[in-house]
């Protein structure tokens, strides 16, 4: 009898420990793609109500600035992608 509730509760463990990978890596994967996507279309060019830093009228007014911040979540998404990656090999 113990050792059928030690091995269920090692198998819940692993089944929680499993999706919440799951989860984080579905997180990581949106701030990556995201962060790309967005930055890229902050930069093209559209009718707008004043024109950006840059000078001309994009998409976003301040397209250098949320560019940037923009970029910056993707690199920490692939920062936490490469720390989950090290991690998954681990076990």
């Amino acid at each position: 009898m113990e050792i059928n509730k030690n091995s269920v509760k090692n198998i819940s463990r692993k089944i929680i420990k499993s999706i919440l990978i799951l989860l984080y890596t579905i997180f990581v994967g949106a701030l990556i793609i995201g962060g790309i996507v967005s930055g890229i279309m902050t930069l093209i060019p559209d009718n707008a109500s004043k024109p950006c830093y840059l000078g001309y009228y994009a998409h976003c007014s301040f397209t250098p600035y949320s560019t940037l911040i923009l970029f910056t979540m993707a690199i920490i998404g692939t920062i936490l992608l490469l720390k989950l990656i090290k991690y998954v090999r681990r076990q």
